[in-house]
């Protein structure tokens, strides 16, 4: 069985740091490649002004792919989220990620949902249908452009719903759109899940992509997360996708990133 292996990187016009690797985005490229890797995972903090065109070339010199879009700046960085209590900010948001999903159709990738779920205000069933409805809109969206949206389950302290692989497998049947499915991230899971092997074999149907970082955020094999027996399970449940490093830049992001792909080889 072999696995896609992608790492965080940040789009051109994105001055942020991210979980992975950011700043001069051509030497990312290249060392990227060099370390084995075959694809990234694109942190874009303007859907509107990336520069399209410079990705593909960028990206496909060197025979990666892009697996995903990640899209957490719509919530930590403009405040627009799914849950919020305004129809006019959800509103937004959906416009965005719209802009996201069209973005990733030329790229032939996946769009992640994760941040922009947001902190519902008021009650928990409120929170919840105004997620699905957005979800709704968003599903149709990828729908049409043949391609998915990721449901990432966020541990408590970042979002206070949709918060273990159970709630998001719920939350995907209701909706019902085969656009729809679940990544799933061992940072997460440590925090919100019994035991996170058996939370995969549970929600295996749909699962479709993978975060691997270890329970301090860093490359695996920095903390105490058993990767061996995720790397197991995943070989159990016949997952062939995509395990992508969303993992802090210790001691540099170079260093983090050729650590992160080298401890999963071992394992696979």
């Amino acid at each position: 069985m072999s696995f896609t292996f992608s790492i965080v990187i940040a789009s051109p016009e994105t001055d942020v740091q991210p979980l992975g690797l950011g700043g001069d985005f051509d030497e990312n490229i290249s060392r990227i490649y060099e370390l084995g890797y075959d694809g990234v995972e694109l942190f874009v903090e303007d859907p509107y002004s990336m520069p399209l065109k410079e990705v593909k070339e960028k990206v496909s010199k060197h025979g990666l792919r892009v697996t995903a879009i990640g899209t957490g700046l719509t919530y930590t960085k403009f405040g627009l989220s799914f849950t919020s209590p305004s129809p006019e900010i959800r509103e937004k948001a959906v416009d965005r990620i719209i802009r996201y999903i069209r973005l990733a159709e030329e790229l032939e990738a996946d769009v992640i949902i994760g941040s922009v779920k947001g902190r519902f205000e008021g009650s928990y069933r409120d929170g919840w249908n105004n997620l699905r409805s957005c979800l709704e809109r968003c599903s149709r969206e990828a729908e049409r452009a043949g391609i998915h949206i990721l449901l990432e389950p966020l541990n408590r302290y970042e979002s206070n719903i949709v918060n273990r692989l159970d709630e998001g497998v719920k939350l995907i049947r209701e909706i019902g759109s085969g656009a729809l499915k679940l990544l799933a991230d061992t940072f997460h899971m440590n925090i919100e899940e019994r035991s996170i092997p058996e939370a995969i074999r549970k929600a295996r149907h749909h699962l479709a992509y993978l975060h691997f970082s270890d329970s301090n955020r860093q490359a695996p094999g920095s903390g105490h997360i058993n990767f061996k027996e995720i790397v197991g399970v995943l070989k159990e449940i016949g997952y062939d996708g995509t395990i992508s490093f969303e993992i802090l830049p210790i001691p540099d992001q170079f260093s983090a990133a050729r650590q992160a792909i080298n401890q999963i080889k071992k394992l696979v």
